[in-house]
């Protein structure tokens, strides 16, 4: 099979100079030659970031992972999720990973600590979205409560109605307890880095 973009035709304004609702005619060639021609709303967002800081707790001999709290009135519910946001165009992932984590979690980390992780496609049945991930390891934090008594939990960005709150939780909680990080983009990082880190985690 083969397929391509035929034409892309706004069908909304842009909201917020970033966000808009277009039509996209595409093609498909399946095996055979046969061709077929169709239409699919897509919700254009631009790219983004996400990184996933983490740390190991010395006091609990544990490692960790920082994650913000936020209501995300979509889905009506207080979700779990790594720091992240847009992309500007033109700005290289790294310096925006930099950003976002001090913006939502008050953490302060040069880009060159951040380990790009690649890249995924946030809901690619129906919108642009191409999220770049990051991991970064914040070897000077030596325990969850050291790290908690040097931030403000509230962060974010109120002139954006963003709030955040800062959550320190065990990286095998995170595995191991389905319910506590539904956000699906934020439960793939948190898988990626227990590879990296060679985490066993089935009970």
């Amino acid at each position: 099979m083969k397929g391509q973009l035929i034409k892309i035709t706004p069908i909304s304004k842009k909201f917020h100079n970033v966000f808009r609702f277009s039509r996209r005619t595409a093609e498909v060639a399946l095996r055979g030659g046969k061709k077929y021609r169709f239409d699919r709303h897509v919700f254009e967002t631009g790219p983004a970031v996400s990184v996933l800081p983490y740390f190991f707790d010395e006091q609990k001999k544990e490692w960790m992972v920082v994650l913000v709290r936020q209501y995300r009135p979509a889905v009506d519910a207080l979700c779990l999720e790594a720091p992240g946001g847009l992309l500007e165009k033109g700005v290289n992932p790294r310096l925006e990973m930099t950003r976002e984590l001090f913006e939502e979690a008050g953490i302060r980390v040069s880009s060159q600590k951040i380990k790009y992780m690649g890249y995924q496609h946030l809901a690619s049945s129906f919108c642009d979205q191409v999220v770049h991930l990051g991991s970064a390891h914040l070897s000077d934090v030596k325990s969850a409560a050291n790290l908690l008594a040097s931030l403000r939990i509230h962060n974010g960005l109120m002139s954006e109605h963003e709030f955040t709150e800062v959550v320190v939780v065990p990286l095998l909680d995170a595995l191991r307890k389905p319910r506590l990080v539904t956000y699906t983009l934020a439960k793939y990082q948190i898988l990626q880095l227990a590879d990296e880190l060679k985490i066993s985690w089935h009970k």
